[in-house]
């Protein structure tokens, strides 16, 4: 038998809820801006950062700007 639909115990749930969706709302949109300004700097038409002073001053390995940026290290 399925389960009905949740309903918060208490307000205060609910606004925890409320909160942490707003939390993951603000986290998306920021990633968004993150990886568009990202892409301008390492933009071989642009800005040309190369990856590695990204890497390092992002203090990630390069292969996870590449990927930041939807590109493959090969």
């Amino acid at each position: 038998m399925p389960r009905g639909k949740y309903s918060p115990p208490t307000s205060d749930v609910a606004d925890r809820i409320d909160e942490v969706v707003s939390l993951y709302n603000q986290l998306q949109e920021i990633d968004t801006k993150y990886r568009e300004k990202l892409g301008k700097l390492a933009d071989k038409e642009g800005d040309a950062v190369p990856i590695a002073h990204l890497a390092a001053r992002l203090g990630v390995e390069r292969k996870t700007v590449y990927r930041h940026l939807g590109r493959s290290m090969t």
